[in-house]
């Protein structure tokens, strides 16, 4: 890979983890998730991790961790082999939107209940009414695009 493209490559990883950072997932965890995306071969040892992505060991062993537990990095080790091998989990993506999903009727589910609470009074009820508003929109309308989405194709 040609030193320009390996720059590119390298500022889509920042670009990739920042985004991920946003939602909750460590910076080094994002980087991972990013690199894990493109490298080739698919797999990687922690080790060789460290050193393309210029982490601490420490850093990445814990990230790895945090990235396993999510169900969006895979484990494996093999009989005379030392170290363990980690790659995505591409098909696992589908368990994180759904969780976000369901993340959003419990938010509904809290807003609506809010709603009740303060029916006797609606100059407090307002903003949540907009806050509820939007989670009952979101609770309708999502769902039917969820079960739109294409198929992966491998």
């Amino acid at each position: 890979m040609s030193v320009g493209r390996e720059t590119r490559l390298s500022a889509w990883i920042e670009r990739f983890a920042a985004h991920f950072a946003e939602e909750g997932i460590p910076l080094i965890g994002g980087r991972i998730l990013g690199y894990l995306l493109v490298c080739q071969p698919t797999e990687r040892t922690a080790a060789e991790l460290s050193q393309e992505l210029e982490a601490s060991s420490g850093s990445i062993s814990t990230n790895l961790k945090f990235l396993v537990n999510a169900g969006l990095v895979t484990k494996r080790t093999r009989r005379g082999r030392q170290a363990a091998q980690y790659r995505i989990d591409e098909k696992r993506w589908v368990d994180l939107i759904q969780r976000k999903l369901d993340a959003l009727v419990s938010v509904r589910e809290l807003t609506e209940s809010g709603m009740r609470l303060m029916s006797g009074d609606p100059e407090r009820a307002m903003r949540l009414r907009t806050v509820d508003d939007l989670y009952t929109w979101l609770a309708t309308e999502l769902p039917a695009v969820w079960d739109r989405r294409p198929s992966s194709s491998r």
